[in-house]
């Protein structure tokens, strides 16, 4: 009885999984209503730029040999800009999809992709609902990550149980310390893989802790760290896909290419960091709009918000926007930050709340309820920016940029 109700409690949160970046959530039950739908939530609305999407991708494939694979990463739904808007942008482009979570990857899948999947994860959860979802992840031909030699058995397993090999790419810790096999046991683990007949393995990769950074030494260290592995392999690693570079390394490091790169931010449209050697012309993906909810007129000497941390001195107008730090905006610009009514920006006043967000509207006689605001421009360089907000909350862009997942915001594609 426990494993049929496990495992019927699987199969329905990977199917409620499966509707990752649609507009539309399927209801609960038959007396709940859907909790979310265009109709209900239209007045927060991401809109997600297709031509400025494949304006990057080729922007980053003409860095790239012709030989050279690239591997879409849509973690996070995209970085929170949404599998569905983004999948037909890049078909012509991408060789790969890289993906968090088991979920996303049976999503993906599941939405007619049709070439490799990466599943980032490692792969060593055992009991009944992990071994049911590796065996789900080889069913789907979906390519498991290989992290540690105590993993190995437990893939296989689930592999004949799916009745077919298990696809693998084999993770090298070259100094991330995250996860991956350490480069003096990669050998081994390699050769082990190579003798098991209930996988095969394809591939073998790393990830760069700070190619983002202006000093590359620590970069070109663990690239160095990585080749000697492969190299300590020898034939066992003959003809296996290799890949390291992200998006910092792809724009700054060609020796790291390899095989096959992974781009997420930069397709997304944003610099890796501002200290990176060389900037592509990227544009902005993602623009976030919605709409006054209340315009109304305040008194000299009223303070705003939670904790009433500014004060107007003269007669003020403020507007209330619907998005708060539930939302991904986060507290950190509080009295910091600006939107864009019309031509003019407007400041935020006062603390972000959990909903709610209080913008100053004085000067703008003609604006009112309804009338629409700019909350994250496309644009780098306006005060709005991506990456203006993640100065402002001292963090990287796609921090900023997942933050907005919340599926209170409705995803649409536009030009």
């Amino acid at each position: 009885m426990s494993i049929s109700i496990n495992r019927r409690h699987f199969l329905m949160t990977s199917l409620a999984a499966a509707t990752i970046g649609k507009s539309r959530f399927s209801r609960a039950d038959n007396s709940s209503p859907s909790l979310i739908t265009p109709t209900l939530n239209d007045y927060l609305t991401a809109q997600i730029s297709a031509s400025a999407l494949k304006t990057n991708i080729e922007l980053i494939r003409r860095e790239l040999k012709p030989t050279t694979k690239l591997c879409f990463v849509a973690k996070s739904n995209c970085y929170a800009h949404g599998w569905l808007q983004c999948q037909d942008a890049i078909k012509p482009f991408a060789d790969w999809v890289a993906v968090a979570t088991p979920a996303e990857a049976l999503a993906i899948r599941h939405s007619g992709w049709q070439r490799p999947i990466l599943l980032l994860m490692a792969s060593g959860l055992t009991g009944i609902i992990s071994n049911e979802r590796l065996r789900r992840l080889i069913a789907r031909d979906v390519t498991l990550t290989l992290a540690d030699p105590n993993d190995l058995p437990v893939i296989a397993a689930a592999a004949r149980a799916a009745g077919r090999p298990a696809q693998l790419h084999l993770k090298i810790d070259s100094g991330m310390t995250r996860s991956g096999v350490m480069p003096d046991k990669a050998p081994a683990l390699m050769q082990q893989a190579r003798q098991q007949t209930d996988v095969a393995l394809t591939g073998v990769y790393t990830h760069f802790a700070a190619a983002d950074e202006k000093d590359k030494s620590s970069a070109y260290k663990q690239l160095a760290c990585f080749m000697a592995a492969i190299q300590a392999s020898g034939k066992n690693a003959e003809g296996l896909l290799r890949h390291a570079a992200a998006s910092a390394a792809t724009i700054d490091l060609p020796e790291s290419h390899f095989d096959m790169v992974r781009v997420g931010t930069a397709i997304y449209g944003h610099q890796p960091s501002d200290e990176m050697l060389r900037t592509l012309p990227l544009r902005g993906v993602m623009r976030l709009v919605s709409r006054l909810t209340q315009v109304k007129e305040v008194p000299a000497g009223r303070r705003v918000s939670y904790g009433q941390t500014y004060g107007f001195e003269k007669p003020a107008k403020i507007g209330l926007v619907p998005i708060g730090y539930s939302d991904g905006y986060c507290r950190a610009f509080s009295n910091r930050a600006m939107m864009k009514v019309g031509e003019q920006y407007v400041p935020v006043r006062g603390r972000v709340c959990m909903d709610q967000t209080i913008v100053e509207l004085t000067g703008l006689p003609d604006v009112k309820v309804g009338d629409a605001i700019e909350i994250v421009s496309p644009d780098a360089a306006a005060p709005n920016s991506i990456e203006n907000l993640a100065r402002l909350a001292n963090t990287i862009t796609p921090d900023i940029m997942v933050g907005f997942g919340s599926s209170r915001i409705q995803r649409v594609t536009t030009t």
